[in-house]
């Protein structure tokens, strides 16, 4: 049965009074009771498509990925690596013995030869902070045709904190260790200069020829006491060929 506007309409028994009544009807015309909605087929339709895709993702079987052993990949990569392994490598370390070097120089316009003998660079035995991170140091005898010096020679000009200021120079009052005895010395330093020069140059290098380390102490700014140890391997053969040269023999 259609209504006048062409909606399908069909008579249902009332749950209350048994009797026939419109789908469309809200209550029974005879009883009053509520007329239940009946299901439309899209509605029909919907809910069985939802549930044929509810059982298919049920029914369907889940991916459930291999566990990978970890020491199994580390033994098939072992298996199949033709790399070297750096365990297997075995160089023979390079042992360079560090000995004292010498430098020439000459005066082109009046021939005079200076020479230079130095101790292998090294650094504090406690790294300073900035920017004193990096200081490196040498201890080194220079000569002329008439006389000799001493000197420690650093790649910044070293900032003492406990020097007496003179006319344009520092006077430093440390302690300096040959081999295992301590000494007390005296240090100059020109205002701004890299270099701090040995007082009693004739003794020092006396001692230079005979020991075989030393190490020299300085109060540095914003340090504590700070300890450069120098070798002294091959420096009575550099101070000698140094001596050579200067004297023109």
């Amino acid at each position: 049965m259609f209504t006048k506007k062409g909606n399908f309409m069909a008579l249902i028994q009332c749950k209350e009074c048994a009797k026939e009544v419109s789908s469309k009807a809200k209550v029974c015309p005879s009883c009053g009771a509520k007329v239940p909605k009946k299901t439309s087929l899209f509605t029909w339709l919907v809910l069985i498509f939802m549930l044929l895709i509810v059982y298919s993702a049920y029914n369907t079987p889940s991916y459930s990925p291999k566990k990978i052993d970890a020491d199994s990949v580390k033994t098939d990569l072992k298996d199949t690596s033709n790399e070297v392994k750096p365990e297997k490598i075995k160089a023979e370390p390079i042992v360079r013995t560090p000995v004292w070097d010498v430098n020439i120089s000459k005066d082109e316009m009046t021939g005079e030869i200076k020479a230079f003998a130095h101790s292998p660079v090294t650094y504090p035995k406690k790294r300073m902070s900035f920017p004193y991170h990096d200081v490196r140091t040498w201890m080194g005898v220079g000569c002329n045709k008439n006389s000799e010096c001493a000197y420690f020679g650093f790649s910044d000009s070293p900032n003492i904190s406990n020097d007496e200021n003179q006319d344009g120079y520092s006077i430093i009052k440390t302690r300096i260790k040959w081999d295992e005895k301590i000494e007390d010395i005296r240090l100059t330093q020109d205002w701004g200069d890299k270099f701090l020069n040995v007082k009693n140059d004739a003794q020092v290098i006396s001692q230079i020829e005979s020991a075989n380390s030393i190490m020299l102490e300085l109060k540095w700014h914003g340090e504590q006491s700070v300890h450069f140890e120098y070798s002294l391997k091959g420096s009575k053969k550099a101070i000698s060929d140094i001596r050579s040269k200067c004297s023109g023999s």
